[in-house]
């Protein structure tokens, strides 16, 4: 089915005015939560919750999106097209705002939430004890923080004991052994935490391990879980030790069509025998076989040896203008007595190479707005036919028309708005499209090198775009 008649522009505006979500009543306890990420919304974009609440984000859409908390304290990682989840749970009161980096930005601009964390003081339940984490780490010599939360309820006093046994590690030669009792006073939810100390002996042995347990919560509280825990005490005393294998750096880039990127990898710790690990490469927001060639590599290190490897990443060069996209790497699988060490995960950036110079040039196909500083492309796909580009109408210095099949049978209205005002300082992009054919829309900004793309499914009445964060280039 092909439409037949461009939206007015009264019902343009509609489509791209989405209805407000009201938020989620609050559960009795601890729960789970769900908000949908499709299109350029969170439905629902304001949640209330509990303290001790976990919610997921689940990618419905075909855009790119990701969730990331204003102050960076969770996040889901790279924007991804791919169908995705991603959960937070939520351990102290307050507001955390949150947005996707690709169509909105910090502050509750464009595509953003808000999850509302409110006291359990009000639900009557005493609430569970529990570590924050099933595993903590110190180096040889340090002390360790070891932090235990209260979560599901902050209703009257509570305690919760807490000790350390030998894992690994042998009390009073490794660690100092540590036992006691945490407390809470009635409404408080803030974490308590204890210390470790670690001993440096000078002695080649390893990582070792502690054990930590929580037991007796009184006050009618429970034990959450985790309510044991390990803490590893790293050894610094290379001499004898395999070390352990890491990524030279989390994040690192190179530019399509041009050498295979390298991917470095290190040894540290020590360098006691051979040792080996396992790279391998899988889709980020690029797809294997049509940005990269798959890698599935083993690395290895001989007795002694402390160079840092690298692994050939080949990059496909596709000829398309396209924002740069990633590649996750994972190293894996150690042998020879090696550990992992961090990062362990790490994300290779392709970085296009097809973008043309200059400002953009009009022809049949391209439209150029704002003084040919945006260039603007639709390539569109008809059922069992190949890919083209779509013809354009010019309507003004900042809007225009693209047609697919006929230039009675107008497709699509395409404005790049210019906001570059207090507070929004961005360029806004916003498509209406009539259709269900598949289509990618490419606009680039010239005089910053930036790319952004919309696209749209076979067979999918299309949505309206509304990414009013899309250029942060002004002016």
């Amino acid at each position: 089915m092909h439409t037949t008649a461009l939206a007015t522009p009264l019902r343009v505006a509609a489509l791209l005015l989405l209805p407000a979500v009201l938020a989620a009543p609050r559960p009795a306890g601890a729960a789970e939560h769900q908000v949908a990420v499709r299109d350029t919304v969170f439905q629902p974009a304001d949640l209330q919750i509990a303290v001790g609440d976990t919610v997921t984000w689940t990618n419905q859409g075909v855009m790119e999106h990701n969730v990331l908390a204003d102050d960076d304290s969770f996040g889901s990682g790279a924007a991804s097209s791919l169908a995705w989840t991603f959960s937070h749970t939520f351990v102290s009161a307050g507001d955390f705002r949150y947005f996707c980096e690709v169509h909105g930005n910090r502050g509750g601009i464009g595509m953003a939430g808000i999850v509302r964390v409110a006291s359990n003081g009000g639900n009557d339940e005493p609430g569970n004890l529990r570590f924050s984490a099933p595993g903590y780490s110190v180096s040889e010599g340090g002390t360790a923080s070891i932090v235990v939360q209260r979560v599901g309820g902050d209703d009257g006093p509570v305690s919760v004991g807490f000790a350390t046994s030998d894992g690994s590690a042998v009390a009073g030669a490794d660690y100092t052994p540590r036992s006691g009792t945490l407390s809470w006073a009635d409404g408080d939810d803030s974490p308590k935490s204890f210390t470790v100390p670690t001993t440096e002996d000078g002695a080649v042995e390893g990582d070792e391990t502690v054990n930590l347990s929580l037991s007796g919560p009184t006050g009618g509280a429970g034990l959450g879980s985790p309510s044991t825990a390990t803490l590893t005490i790293r050894d610094d005393d290379t001499g004898g030790s395999p070390g352990s294998l890491a990524f030279g750096a989390a994040e690192t880039s190179a530019q399509e069509g041009g050498p295979p990127a390298s991917v470095s990898v290190t040894r540290t710790g020590g360098t006691s025998g051979g040792v080996s690990a396992r790279v391998r490469t899988s889709d980020g927001s690029a797809t294997a076989g049509e940005d990269y060639t798959p890698v599935d590599a083993t690395v290895s290190f001989a007795d002694g040896d402390g160079a840092p490897k690298s692994v050939a990443v080949p990059l496909i060069d596709d000829a398309v203008i396209e924002e740069p996209e990633t590649i996750n790497l994972a190293l894996s699988e150690p042998a020879g007595g090696a550990s992992l060490g961090a990062p362990s995960a790490a994300t290779l950036t392709v970085l296009d190479d097809d973008l043309p110079p200059g400002p953009c040039v009009p022809d049949e196909t391209t439209l150029c707005l704002h003084d040919e500083r945006f260039r603007v492309q639709v390539l569109f796909r008809p059922p069992g036919e190949e890919a083209r580009l779509a013809p354009k109408i010019d309507l003004t210095e900042r809007a225009g028309l693209f047609w697919f099949f006929n230039p009675a049978n107008v497709e699509m209205l395409l404005k790049v708005q210019n906001a570059c005002v207090d507070p929004f300082q961005q360029w806004w992009v916003f498509i209406a499209a009539t259709t269900d054919v598949e289509y990618t829309v490419t606009v680039v900004d010239t005089q910053a090198g930036i790319v952004r793309r919309y696209s749209n499914p076979q067979g999918t009445a299309a949505v309206p775009v509304q990414d009013t964060s899309a250029f942060l280039t002004c002016p």
